[in-house]
């Protein structure tokens, strides 16, 4: 059921309150500053919300391996990808 519920979220991505688009660069710079945020235990997604003020709670709590969740930001929030 909760995979169910996951492959939902990620595949509708209805669930993003933001419409707000991201410039590659922005991207590229947050990738560089994630690294202060993980010594201080916080999450991959959790870093990109916080930075950018986004509200997805999949993109938040989830522990995807970072690649996917490349992927995903990429999908959903980069101008132009």
């Amino acid at each position: 059921m909760f995979e169910q519920m996951m492959q939902e979220m990620v595949t509708n991505p209805s669930h993003i309150y933001n419409n707000l688009k991201i410039t590659k660069e922005d991207f590229e710079i947050w990738q560089q500053d994630f690294t202060w945020d993980a010594l201080h235990g916080i999450r991959y997604g959790q870093s990109f919300c916080n930075r950018f003020r986004i509200t997805d709670n999949l993109l938040y709590y989830t522990t995807w391996p970072p690649e996917q969740m490349d992927d995903y930001i990429r999908k959903n929030y980069i101008d132009g990808s």
